[in-house]
């Protein structure tokens, strides 16, 4: 059975024992609880991590598990971390502590793991408030383990839903599109697109609702009408983080917990079309919480030029499964460096091409955003940029193709669809 097939096999357990689990339960439960006091701490400074079912190697962040290694967790989830038994060693303990305002806190949990089909398993159910990191380390009388650590498998499964809406949220002046498209008729193809991109039998996009940053009462007059909006000039926020988790209030659910998408005029970034935090999944407001689009790109220092809508809804899409977990189908060289791992050059979806030639994504690299927060993946930005090097790259139609390219581009692979599905069960929205 190929690695790909049992991880497939994993989740159908997960999804049987989320249904059978007690609701309403207060903090965090886990199974084969460990009553000993971990001797070893994680660093201070922990460099890596891991997102539950990320297909890529990710070799870097499993190399550190033993000391020090970030998990991201979610309210809700039920999550299992699995590698292969060292027969030369006695079963490590899994320690798990708390990261708060970007330190390593208290200590979560101890867990001693069960065997199964050669492989040590920890598995542990989590209800926070909030979502969190916590950071791992695996010890043996009272020292690191000093065993084998391979095949790692992080996976979680959640109950929250397949559905989900989207805000399009126009900050300053709507700039127009090169085809001359309205505001309301981009909000309407862009609820086309993305439930023909996004929808087909897995997951499903409810409405997409159109807003001005300027109806905005709690922010007053910050973003008029009559003024374009450049991110990382107009203010310090390069998110516009004050516009997600619109309209800042839970009378309106629905609205409130979308998927929030800043329409600006302009990315202060030459050639960049859009950004968003990877791995994000952060409905409802707050850092990462939003995907920002500029309806021009800067060409240089001097000149801007317009977009089309259908270059505006492409990013938007491209973006929005940035924000929801799906990586490039080929890594570019600004990727690698920002996540200091050689071996995430790929999504690891069986179905998705990869290109090969990474070195000849080296421009898309220098124009990229490379902004990283503590414990927080690197911004991931979408350049406008047409590689001659890699013209015929088996995957440049693909929407997660690390830039634009002349091609007409595809709907998403049942792969990344299935992809997106787990990890929106994850997501609290």
């Amino acid at each position: 059975m190929s690695e790909k097939r049992k991880k497939s096999s994993f989740f159908t357990l997960f999804w049987l024992v989320w249904l059978i689990l007690p609701f309403g339960v207060v903090g965090c439960e886990n199974f084969g609880s460990s009553t000993d006091s971990p001797s070893k701490l994680p660093p201070f400074d922990v460099r890596f991590q891991l997102s539950a079912n990320d297909l890529a190697n990710n070799d870097s962040a499993k190399a550190h598990l033993v000391s020090g290694t970030l998990l991201r967790v979610y309210p809700n989830a039920f999550y299992r971390l699995s590698f292969d038994i060292d027969s030369l060693q006695k079963a490590p303990q899994l320690n798990l502590f708390r990261v708060v305002d970007s330190h390593v806190r208290n200590l979560t949990r101890s867990i001693t793991p069960k065997e199964e089909n050669g492989r040590w398993i920890y598995e542990f159910v989590c209800e926070e408030n909030e979502p969190m990191y916590w950071v791992t380390t695996l010890e043996r009388n009272g020292d690191y383990f000093r065993g084998q650590v391979q095949n790692v498998l992080f996976e979680g499964a959640g109950n929250y839903s397949n559905h989900f809406s989207v805000n399009l949220i126009v900050a300053g002046e709507y700039g127009g599109t090169a085809d001359s498209v309205s505001a309301d008729s981009l909000a309407k193809l862009l609820q086309r697109e993305f439930r023909k991109n996004f929808s087909p039998g897995q997951i499903f996009i409810d409405t997409v609702y159109l807003h001005r940053a300027s109806e905005r009462i709690d922010l007053a007059t910050a973003y008029p009408d009559n003024e374009p909006w450049l991110a990382g000039k107009s203010s310090e926020d390069f998110f516009v983080t004050e516009l997600g988790g619109w309209p800042n209030s839970s009378a309106e659910p629905e609205i409130y917990n979308a998927l929030d998408i800043v329409l600006v005029h302009r990315i202060e970034k030459t050639a960049v079309l859009g950004y968003s935090m990877l791995f994000s999944g952060n409905f409802g407001g707050g850092s990462g919480s939003t995907v920002v689009v500029g309806t021009h790109y800067r060409v240089d220092s001097r000149t801007e030029k317009m977009q089309t809508s259908e270059d505006i809804v492409n990013t938007a899409i491209h973006e929005s499964a940035h924000f929801l977990g799906l990586r490039h189908t080929t890594a570019t060289t600004s990727d690698i460096i920002s996540e200091e791992d050689m071996s995430n050059c790929e999504d690891g979806i069986d179905d998705t091409p990869f290109c090969g030639n990474i070195l000849n994504m080296k421009r898309a690299a220098q124009d990229s955003l490379e902004t990283t927060t503590d414990y927080e993946i690197s911004t991931w930005a979408r350049p406008r940029l047409f590689f001659k090097e890699v013209a015929h790259c088996p995957d440049e139609n693909n929407p997660m193709f690390p830039a634009e390219t002349l091609e007409t581009i595809s709907s998403f692979t049942p792969g990344q669809l299935a992809y997106i599905a787990r990890m929106l069960s994850l997501y609290p929205h």
